[in-house]
């Protein structure tokens, strides 16, 4: 079943109580949601933003556009793609994407959605995180000193370690405006 793009939602940190109603529901489309998986990402929270993919056992995406909208898009247990949306401006700052209950690394179909975009000279950073890490790749136009492959679109991304993450404190101990 293919879901139509969704607009672009406005990061804000919604209650927990909110949150996790939506998510017992199954509502991962819910502004609840979209907006603070949006929160998350914007704010560098990115262990929180994966915690709630691994819960729903679902992949989820942001996509920050040139003019930063936040975009926030959910997959399958094993898939979610970069789907521009319909008046989304390019170059994209950054997609992220998790890998749920897994690692952080490119797989075989995010490094053929990154070779896509260097063609397309559309997209400037990704993101993909695992359980408890992430992994950060950034597009350079003359070549990448260390790159995912040394010839091709991949040539022109950033092959950097893996981080290890940690979620902190919550951030629903105070601010939220829900």
């Amino acid at each position: 079943m293919m879901v139509e793009a969704k607009p672009p939602v406005e990061p804000k940190l919604h209650s927990l109580d909110a949150v996790e109603s939506a998510l017992n529901r199954g509502d991962v489309w819910s502004d609840e949601v979209r907006e603070t998986m949006a929160y998350f990402g914007v704010n560098d929270l990115w262990p929180w933003f994966y915690s709630i993919s691994e819960t729903t056992g679902m992949e989820a995406s942001m996509l920050i556009d040139a003019t930063g909208l936040c975009y926030v898009d959910w997959g399958t247990v094993s898939r979610v793609g970069l789907n521009p949306p319909e008046g989304a401006t390019i170059p994209f700052q950054v997609w992220t994407h998790t890998h749920p209950k897994g690692f952080a690394y490119w797989s075989v179909t995010d490094k053929n959605t990154l070779a896509i975009t260097s063609v397309a000279k559309i997209l400037n950073k990704a993101i993909v995180l695992g359980k408890g890490e992430m992994k950060i790749a950034e597009w350079c136009e003359s070549g990448a000193e260390s790159p995912l492959a040394f010839d091709g679109p991949l040539s022109y991304w950033s092959d950097e370690s893996v981080v290890f993450t940690e979620c902190g404190p919550s951030p629903w101990i105070e601010g939220v405006d829900a």
